[in-house]
């Protein structure tokens, strides 16, 4: 006889520690489990509810948003089939060194420790594209390395030194400050006669990672990575508009809303709590 049947003999028994003892089945250990189903259902529930919200939110942040131990959410996460929607992304590079500037910047920033940074201290900025209805268009981000702060993100037509500068300017009036190094790789959009001016007529040092060196530009890569996983199909809005909406939109959940695994919370919120130490 299956266990289920044995259960479901033991549940209409009216002597249940009787028909456990044919059964072989501890009859206490049936509403056990029927509490810890109870619980599981719970958690499960403030998932789905969390993923309405966040819906590229795995285990880690899961964990922190619930306030739940992780190894519970991986588990209720594999028992009830639960998978956030992950839209599958390898960088594509679309940056070219500017071999005039090959051995000008060296990178400044490779053996910095987080801890010891301050806030817009370091901004580090990275170009991608995106496809929309059959044709190209290109994003610029900076982002500031210590508080994961997106600063600045412009959309344009062409991946060039206007756009980068445009986005660089932007960041300067939002945060009203300029940092003391600006990070990118060694693309000609970033080391070029403009953007290289403009840095040095504002006190900023320039820093570049090493060529063929990706890694080194790692904090806006995460945010990169992030954003392409999150949007899914793009191609769901119907014009450009409402496409520059929603990049502007999901800067403003990633800075507010979206955690940061390694603060524990959001780039803003931390932000906030530095602010009010000070």
């Amino acid at each position: 006889m299956k266990k289920g049947k044995k259960i479901e003999i033991i549940k209409n028994s009216p002597n249940k520690q009787f028909a456990g003892n044919v059964t072989g089945i501890n009859s206490k250990n049936i509403y056990k489990t029927s509490k810890q189903e109870i619980k599981d259902l719970i958690i499960k529930n403030e998932i789905t509810e969390t993923h309405k919200i966040h819906p590229a939110y795995g285990h880690l942040r899961l964990a922190i948003e619930l306030k739940h131990n992780k190894k519970r959410i991986i588990r209720i996460m594999k028992k009830y089939g639960i998978r956030p929607p992950r839209l599958w992304y390898q960088k594509k590079y679309i940056t070219e060194a500017d071999l005039n500037y090959k051995n000008k910047f060296e990178n400044l920033i490779r053996d910095v420790k987080n801890e010891e940074l301050k806030i817009n201290e370091v901004w580090s900025s990275d170009l991608t594209y995106v496809k929309f209805q059959n044709k190209f268009f290109y994003v610029s981000a900076i982002k500031d390395i210590f508080t994961k702060e997106v600063v600045g993100v412009n959309i344009g037509n062409h991946h060039d030194a206007d756009l980068v500068l445009q986005t660089i300017k932007q960041a300067v009036l939002k945060q009203n400050t300029y940092p003391k190094i600006f990070h990118s790789d060694r693309g000609k959009e970033f080391l070029n006669e403009s953007c290289i001016n403009y840095f040095q007529n504002n006190g900023v040092k320039i820093s570049a990672s090493d060529p063929g060196s990706p890694w080194q530009n790692g904090a806006i890569e995460s945010f990169w990575s992030r954003f392409k996983c999150d949007s899914g199909d793009l191609n769901r809005f119907e014009d450009l508009g409402q496409l520059a909406e929603y990049i502007y939109g999901y800067v403003s959940y990633y800075n507010n809303d979206r955690i940061v695994t390694k603060l524990k919370m959001s780039p803003v919120k931390f932000k906030q709590i530095l602010m009010q130490d000070c």
